[in-house]
């Protein structure tokens, strides 16, 4: 029969709350944040709230960190909630467990999804998740194999980027594997040293636009070349839809296919740093201004 999400469900939740992991479960927490580094964090859009972040870390917690006796906090989980059968059918789960970056080749709304990682391809019957799913979006999750049958279950802590994979990286996407740390360091936006340049912050909208039309004439992007009241047209709409995350998924859509994760987190922070310089409808200044605004009032 297999594992069911329910169980999985319910590992997570052992794993998360039992007293017995909590000095362990802090120690990883410090660790998967990277909690050391002083330099802020700038989260892709949709990745840095308090409820994505705790997610993500239960899914690496449970299935990837290594307790200190050598064990995954999710075989534990099962040898203190499961007997005999229904034990060893989880344990085999668990030990099958894969994390990927993915591709959504298609979605039956209530019934499944179908992610490939080039010719590779999980069929996941998840009816909640069938219909939270964008098709062509590319994700990165746990996957929990059931039964014999190589079909999938999604564990916690699985992420829709907001972005577009081109189809170059997606006949190359092998390449891009990482582990869950690595994706998380890329999420935290943060600059690799001192030396690295920050992401940018223009004083004006001339001067962001100004700034994306120069990098996007020089690496062919010509769909991210458009006049400053074009990009304030487009943000403006974004805004008032209140979806940064839509807005990062058109900018990637536009910048077509990229060499690197790296390249696509580039045309992001261009992006960004145009919407942070736009007023906005409803009060008339940046996110900048307002941002400086506030750091003078508490000040």
């Amino acid at each position: 029969m297999g594992v069911t999400a329910s169980q999985i469900d319910e590992i997570a939740t052992w794993c998360q709350l039992t007293p017995e992991l909590e000095r362990e479960r802090q120690e990883a927490w410090h660790r998967f944040f990277d909690e050391e580094d002083p330099r802020p964090t700038r989260y892709w859009p949709g990745a840095g709230d308090h409820i994505s972040r705790a997610r993500r870390f239960v899914g690496w917690f449970m299935f990837d960190h290594a307790l200190h006796e050598g064990d995954r906090p999710a075989a534990r989980a099962v040898r203190a909630l499961y007997p005999g059968a229904v034990q060893e059918e989880a344990l085999r789960a668990i030990a099958g467990t894969r994390f990927v970056l993915a591709i959504v080749a298609s979605v039956l709304p209530g019934r499944s999804v179908l992610l490939e990682v080039e010719n590779e391809r999980f069929e996941i019957r998840e009816r909640g998740w069938s219909r939270r799913i964008t098709p062509q979006a590319s994700v990165s999750a746990h996957l929990v194999p059931v039964g014999r049958r190589q079909r999938w279950l999604v564990g916690p802590g699985w992420l829709e980027w907001p972005i577009r994979i081109g189809t170059h990286m997606q006949r190359d996407l092998r390449r891009f594997q990482v582990d869950p740390l690595a994706i998380e360091r890329l999420l935290q936006s943060r600059t690799a040293s001192d030396e690295t340049p920050r992401p940018p912050q223009d004083a004006t909208l001339d001067e962001a636009v100004a700034r994306m039309t120069a990098a996007a004439g020089a690496a062919g992007a010509i769909q991210l070349i458009m006049s400053v009241g074009e990009w304030q047209a487009l943000v403006t709409r974004h805004l008032v839809a209140a979806d940064a995350t839509a807005f990062s998924q058109e900018i990637l859509g536009r910048a077509g296919n990229s060499g690197s994760i790296e390249d696509l987190n580039q045309w992001l922070q261009l992006a960004m740093n145009i919407w942070n310089t736009t007023p906005q409808p409803d009060r008339g200044k940046t996110a900048y201004e307002l941002a400086r605004r506030a750091g003078a009032e508490t000040s």
